[in-house]
């Protein structure tokens, strides 16, 4: 078989070309750290360091929205706690006004601190994120969420809770609507509401009471009606007579599975009704306090309708209380579980990046050697080449 001068030169050439791609392709895994430069150079590792991309980016996007979910919750946290404590200074000043020793302008007094701190309170369920939105104000995030009205405090949101996906198969809202929080309180004490018929006369005062019969407690509506100062009918929401009995001051009163007690002296026709608990607003609680002890009290009848309006505002206060430490743990519950599941993507996130380095890091070592030898046969190509192009005849003639 014959070799052409021209065959030679090609092949030498061909060869040259090859170790210098070889060459450069390792420069370039050197320079960049990559072993997978193109699809080319491992298929299946590809395809793998795609998904593995992929699924890194998701992970990235669960903990930004961890991070906005934590300080949403952290937040409205807080802004409960400080709720709380207005609440409980409100709860001392009605124990404070509920003394006999108080006169109308120091309960005026009082009343005055009370609207202030309903005040704090307001502000305090309008409060903004740092975005400006308001975090009690449902999907309606852009306008405040409570108002005062001719007609007593209004909520201007929604009952909406955005859900934020912090892993896979895991979201969970970033806050509470405003209706949940300081809007669906139960009044009196969470089981029924005692109270005075505003045209009593006598002196008569009723504590919130209890449920102490859970079987027997049956949510209907009775009253207490006195025939005299010393006796009393127990009636039924229709009107109807179910049970009768003798007072004593200070003495427990057992109807339909709740015990009240009354003090001072009833006069005939006075009557108290034990009412199913309702949702109320934690603010017209407030301001129906504050308006009770704004308003004189000239002889013990009214005095008694006082201490009757702020034993009910007591006991309301008390369940309001509970009601915002039951929200606040309950933003506490998903804060740990916020901080649970950021751990869990954390740990994702190291397992994915060590599985990318795997594939698509470069073993410098290995590739240093490569660069070597490759380097050395670019080398002797050359100088093969340099030794057979001055092998032709011509040189010779």
């Amino acid at each position: 078989m014959r070799i052409s001068t021209s065959q030679m030169y090609t092949n030498s050439v061909t060869s040259m070309l090859n170790q210098q791609s070889k060459l450069a392709a390792t420069q370039q895994q050197l320079s960049t750290g990559k072993r997978i430069l193109t699809p080319s150079d491992d298929p299946v590792g590809a395809v793998r360091s795609l998904e593995l991309s992929r699924a890194q980016e998701q992970t990235e996007q669960y903990m930004r929205n961890s991070e906005l979910l934590d300080s949403r919750l952290r937040l409205e946290e807080s802004v409960v706690g400080s709720s709380i404590d207005v609440v409980q200074r409100i709860r001392e000043l009605t124990v404070q006004a509920n003394n006999d020793s108080q006169s109308n302008e120091s309960r005026l007094s009082i009343a005055s601190e009370l609207r202030q701190q309903l005040d704090n309170l307001l502000a305090y369920a309008n409060t903004k994120d740092s975005s400006g939105h308001f975090i009690f104000a449902g999907y309606q995030e852009g306008s405040a969420p409570f108002s005062k009205t001719a007609n007593g405090y209004s909520y201007n949101g929604d009952d909406g809770q955005r859900q934020l996906q912090i892993g896979p198969s895991r979201r969970m809202a970033d806050g509470d609507p405003g209706s949940d929080v300081y809007m669906s309180i139960l009044n009196g004490n969470g089981q029924f509401i005692a109270s005075a018929a505003d045209g009593n006369t006598g002196t008569g005062i009723i504590n919130a009471g209890s449920v102490a019969n859970v079987q027997a407690f049956s949510h209907d509506t009775v009253s207490v009606r006195f025939n005299s100062e010393t006796q009393y009918d127990i009636l039924d929401s229709g009107g109807a007579v179910i049970d009768s009995g003798d007072y004593l001051s200070g003495g427990d009163i057992q109807v339909a599975g709740m015990s009240v007690s009354i003090k001072g002296t009833p006069a005939a026709g006075d009557e108290f009704t034990l009412a199913p608990s309702k949702r109320q607003d934690l603010f017209s609680m407030v301001e129906a306090l504050a308006l009770s002890l704004e308003t004189p009290r000239k002889n013990p009848t009214e005095r008694a309708d006082q201490h009757n309006e702020i034993n009910t505002a007591l006991s309301s206060f008390d369940r309001a209380i509970d009601h915002l430490i039951q929200k606040q743990s309950s933003i506490g519950a998903r804060m740990e579980s916020l901080q649970r599941q950021t751990d869990i993507n954390s740990g994702a996130s190291l397992q994915i990046s060590e599985n990318l380095s795997l594939i698509n890091d470069l073993d410098y070592a290995e590739a240093i050697s490569r660069f070597s030898q490759q380097q050395a046969a670019l080398q002797a190509a050359q100088q093969a080449f340099a030794k057979t192009q001055g092998l032709s005849l011509f040189n010779y003639i």
